[in-house]
């Protein structure tokens, strides 16, 4: 991995960052903008994940955009529309660095870099590869106008010259500039690839607000869930998939980024509810039998976990040393015709000990429209829970 300094104008302000890449020529690139009252510093992680995937991943400080910003400019005259800016003038630069693809330039939004990424993607269409926004906050124009943002409140009709936000200063022209924008309507034309990443118990940005802005990259695309257009709502996650969860969270939205990338989707989501089980005594171990329910809810379908639906595990130690999961799920696919999905996973003797990623079940569906399942190795990764895990099936469709 090669970390160097990246640094680029606008307007005659200079904007710092990083670049986070492996060796090579016509690396494609991916620009990782922070949110709000944030620094590059605070998306390392996530470029130097995008670098291990072969990606020149650039992360810079927006001017005034945050906390021990090391781009110029001040936090007062910082907006969502001169972040649109600022990402405009490194998207160029980036075009010019010599290991870098020009024709394959990506974006990814954090929070309030990711309302700035979408707008960018909308107005530069088809020189953006792709777009992966996570936990977006495209509540900024409402927040603006109700008088509430963060810590900050104010007359939304009376706005003063200086507001403000906890440790940060905004200005006058960040509410204004927020308040004049038609969220949905400025992130609409992009119609390449779209991921979005939202936690279910978000309090600062209502996941409502990715699951409408999905429905019309969604209705865009031609309204039919594919692989080009994909939601992944995190069970229980919150504002940045930060605190005790946060590694779990990160690495689910790691795993739904790479089989983004790889054009495979999120076709079948299951929650799993423990109900009863059944304990042999082995000679040297035991057989535990767990019996379970469940409802599946996803773009592609949505059903009902049927009766006799168990999972068998094999324990010789603290950890199972096979497993063995049968369930039928009974419902609708996306076109709205009744349908059951039987899903088999196994673990053989001495497999994988990763117990949320990496199984590779069989799933079989009797619905033209899931066909491309039947057949096809499928991916697993399972969110652990003390009720039972919350199973995430990936394909390509």
């Amino acid at each position: 991995m090669i970390t160097e300094k990246f640094e680029c104008a606008r307007e005659g302000k200079t904007i710092r960052g990083h670049v986070y890449r492996p060796e090579g020529t016509k690396l494609p690139v991916m620009i990782v903008s922070h949110g709000f009252m944030s620094t590059g510093r605070t998306v390392k992680n996530e470029a130097i994940n995008f670098a291990a995937r072969g990606y020149a991943a650039v992360a810079c400080d927006f001017n005034g955009g945050g906390i021990g910003s090391k781009s110029d400019g001040k936090s007062v005259d910082m907006s969502v529309l001169t972040e649109v800016k600022d990402l405009y003038a490194i998207i160029e630069a980036v075009k010019k660095l010599p290991y870098a693809d020009p024709a394959d330039i990506s974006l990814c939004g954090c929070s309030q870099g990711g309302l700035v990424s979408a707008m960018v993607a909308a107005e530069l269409k088809d020189q953006i590869k792709r777009l992966i926004l996570l936990y977006p906050a495209l509540c900024i124009p409402d927040d603006a106008n109700a008088g509430k943002m963060m810590w900050a409140k104010f007359d939304p009709k009376n706005v003063p010259e200086k507001v403000r936000c906890g440790p940060m200063l905004l200005g006058h022209d960040y509410i204004t500039d927020a308040q004049t924008l038609d969220v949905y309507s400025k992130i609409r034309g992009y119609s390449g690839p779209v991921l979005i990443i939202h936690g279910s118990n978000d309090k600062v940005v209502a996941v409502d607000y990715s699951k409408k802005a999905f429905a019309q990259y969604l209705k865009d695309q031609g309204g039919k869930p594919s692989a080009n257009c994909q939601l992944v709502i995190i069970n229980r996650g919150n504002h940045g998939l930060r605190g005790l969860m946060g590694r779990s969270w990160m690495d689910y939205a790691f795993f739904a980024i790479d089989k983004f990338l790889e054009g495979k989707a999120l076709v079948l989501n299951v929650d799993v509810k423990l109900t009863t089980k059944d304990t042999e005594k082995l000679q040297k171990g035991k057989r535990v039998k767990a019996y379970f329910t469940g409802v599946s809810e996803s773009p592609f379908f949505n059903g009902d976990v049927q009766p006799g639906a168990y999972d068998e595990q094999v324990y010789y130690g603290i950890t199972p040393d096979s497993c063995h999961a049968v369930y039928n799920v009974s419902g609708k696919d996306h076109t709205g015709t009744d349908c059951n999905v039987q899903i088999i996973n196994d673990m053989p003797s001495g497999g994988k000990k990763d117990w949320a990623k990496g199984w590779k079940p069989t799933v079989s569906a009797d619905s033209d429209a899931l066909h491309f399942l039947n057949g096809q190795q499928c991916e697993t990764y399972a969110e652990m829970r003390r009720s039972g895990p919350f199973i995430h099936i990936f394909a390509r469709p």
